[in-house]
């Protein structure tokens, strides 16, 4: 009998209970464990992930990005190299250089001198309307940007994420002037078949074609910029 008892203690299962006592600490670690788990009502799951795969994150999360600002948030977790902050920082530097200088354009194209007046605006209030738009909507996107905590790199993802914003901005406003450019000469060709380019041009600044022109432009730049700011302040 005492044989016996010795071979049924030595198959026996072994006990994997934890003798320690439970501290708080341990209890909030479990809780956040199984919260985490039940988030869903259903347990986590690893991804499986292959080399190829893993591969192309890795080369993905390592990209210069200097026109995507949804790459940027979506890789927001992922340090950012001191060098591609400061391509950041002198393309933003660029940027707002050549969409101070765009907006420029409008409003210096429009003004005439008028001797015995001085200086007069051709802005309508559309215009006047849109332009103001424009800078309330990126001041209050940078306003969000700066006071939302995202990660451990705060400062280069916000640097990162503004830079690509208004680099988007400024490749997007060149593409829309090109195509803008394009059926604006063709809408007064149908209308003005026999028009030279040089009076085509002069047909843009003045009448109702040019209006409708000014006003559809104004609601795709306004468009470019809603997209640009899209993750401005997002966690």
């Amino acid at each position: 009998m005492e044989k016996r008892s010795m071979v049924m203690d030595y198959d026996s299962q072994p006990s994997f209970a934890n003798d320690k006592p439970e501290t708080p600490e341990s209890r909030t670690d479990n809780n956040e464990a199984k919260t985490s788990q039940n988030q869903n009502g259903q347990p986590l799951k690893s991804l499986d992930v292959s080399d190829l795969e893993s591969k192309f994150i890795q080369k993905a999360r390592k990209k210069i990005r200097l026109f995507d600002p949804e790459g940027i948030y979506q890789f927001k977790g992922s340090a950012i190299p001191y060098y591609q902050s400061f391509l950041h920082l002198i393309s933003l530097l660029v940027s707002l250089y050549l969409i101070a200088y765009y907006f420029a354009v409008i409003i210096f194209s429009e003004l005439e001198h008028l001797d015995g007046v001085g200086n007069t605006s051709d802005l309508t209030t559309i215009d006047k309307l849109f332009m103001v738009t424009l800078a309330a909507l990126t001041v209050f996107k940078l306003k969000k940007l700066i006071s939302v905590k995202i990660t451990h790199y705060d400062v280069r993802y916000k640097l990162a994420l503004a830079a690509n914003g208004f680099n988007r901005i400024v490749i997007n406003l060149v593409k829309f002037s090109i195509y803008f450019l394009a059926l604006a000469l063709f809408i007064i060709g149908l209308d003005h078949p026999n028009e030279t380019i040089l009076g085509a041009f002069d047909r843009l600044g003045n009448g109702v074609i040019a209006d409708s022109l000014t006003f559809f432009s104004w609601i795709v730049t306004t468009l470019i910029f809603v997209k640009a700011f899209k993750h401005f302040g997002k966690e």
